[in-house]
């Protein structure tokens, strides 16, 4: 453990300012992915929060960039990848040891359960669930409890590979090169477009274009022209009144309209891989810009209940899914909204808990670096090593049981329907 590291006046200076309309619109797309993973009869289209996400995060994070190029000269890599794991890294560590916890008490000795973890640990899940051909619409029937961490993965390795990008594209010197910039980003959403229509034939289930990460970063990469737009050297462009009006209108229009996509557009539909996604991306963009502008709308996504559950919204996503996987119908015998509330009600208090305990002591640097390093690569080892253990250990004998009796097996929890 160490001090505290305050932020200096030029650190505080390269930052865009805190806007609680941004959390407003965070908690509505997690409230929509919760909602469709307890009931998706209810929001047909609540995974569409995850492209909400996508947008905004690279928004945000090209914003940063930028800024920093224009007030610093340079952009310190080691130091954005540095903010970006210990943003991302603790709440994963902590899922992860709760899944080997729970397993352990509830008797789910699955073998894909180390594949998954490690996939998840390395920022890989998305693509270690096309391999094993497990499509998104799989996640009711056979559901992994990291199944997930598809959409951390493919942050992740957006925020990899996207500074590389910047840094390449804007150059050295005081001019920056901000068309080439868009230039590239927005390469990068037409040809991401063009394969998630390539990888996904007509009929086909959410698998390859759903989860891979270059048919869904056209998402991010929209948020991050969002950012050439409105991110200038004194920070936050302001758009004029007329401006802010039209664009507070289109806000609210575009609002709309994913509300529609949510409550209509299922996952499994073919005009998702044919454009639907790029335009439920562009769609969100117009929500951020209008939030941005801080007018009608901002006002009402700043709505303390919405930034409340938008502070949390990262540990309630990441902490969601393995909590809806064990609470079931069958464990809980209750119907699906008070259901609904009992998996919401403990999601929000363990994501608070880590938010306030975990994940912002590490964000402030009360952890110093090394310890933090070597603490997460010996915590990801440890844990793998568990999840090794409890299925070598278990499952070996639970199968030849099995087979000297003739007994069916209990289903596991992972089976069970959500």
């Amino acid at each position: 453990m160490g001090v505290e590291r305050v932020p200096t006046q030029e650190q505080r200076e390269l930052r865009l300012p805190y806007l609680p309309a941004l959390d407003g619109l965070r908690g509505l797309a997690v409230a929509a992915v919760l909602v469709y993973h307890s009931r998706p009869s209810w929001a047909p289209g609540g995974y569409l929060g995850v492209t909400a996400f996508f947008v905004l995060s690279g928004f945000l994070i090209v914003g940063l960039m930028l800024r920093e190029r224009e007030l610093a000269g340079r952009i310190d890599l080691v130091a954005f990848w540095g903010r970006r794991a210990r943003r991302l890294v603790p709440a994963v560590l902590l899922v992860t040891a709760g899944v080997l916890v729970v397993s352990l008490l509830t008797g789910d000795r699955s073998r894909s359960l180390v594949a998954d973890a490690a996939a998840a640990l390395g920022w890989v899940a998305n693509w270690r669930f096309v391999l094993a051909h497990h499509s998104y619409g799989d996640l009711f029937s056979r559901p992994s409890p990291f199944q997930h961490m598809w959409s951390l993965a493919i942050e992740e390795q957006f925020y990899v590979v996207v500074p590389l990008v910047v840094v390449a594209a804007l150059g050295r010197g005081e001019r920056t090169r901000r068309g080439l910039l868009g230039l590239v980003l927005a390469g990068v959403v037409a040809a991401s477009t063009a394969l998630c229509i390539r990888f996904h034939p007509a009929g086909a289930g959410a698998l390859r274009s759903y989860y891979g990460t270059d048919t869904r970063v056209a998402e991010p990469a929209v948020g991050a022209l969002l950012a050439l737009v409105l991110v200038g050297r004194a920070g936050l462009r302001r758009a004029g009144a007329a401006a802010a009006i039209a664009l507070d209108v289109a806000g609210i229009a575009a609002l709309a309209a994913l509300a529609l996509l949510v409550l209509h557009l299922r996952e499994s539909a073919d005009a998702l891989y044919r454009g639907g996604f790029l335009g439920a991306a562009l769609l969100s963009a117009i929500v951020v810009a209008a939030a941005v502008q801080g007018r009608f709308l901002a006002r009402a996504l700043a709505a303390p209940a919405l930034v409340a559950l938008g502070r949390i919204s990262y540990g309630v996503y990441v902490f969601h899914w393995p909590i809806f996987v064990w609470l079931t119908p069958r464990r809980t015998h209750l119907d699906p909204l008070p259901l609904l509330a009992l998996r919401g009600s403990i999601t929000l208090v363990v994501a608070a808990a880590s938010y306030a305990l975990v994940e912002m002591p590490v964000r402030r640097g009360r952890v110093s670096r090394p310890v933090g390093l070597l603490g997460w690569a010996d915590a990801s080892i440890a844990l793998l090593a568990g999840m090794v253990a409890l299925t070598t250990v278990s499952v070996a004998p639970a199968a030849t049981s099995v087979a000297a009796t003739g007994a069916a097996p209990a289903p596991s929890p992972a089976a069970a329907s959500p």
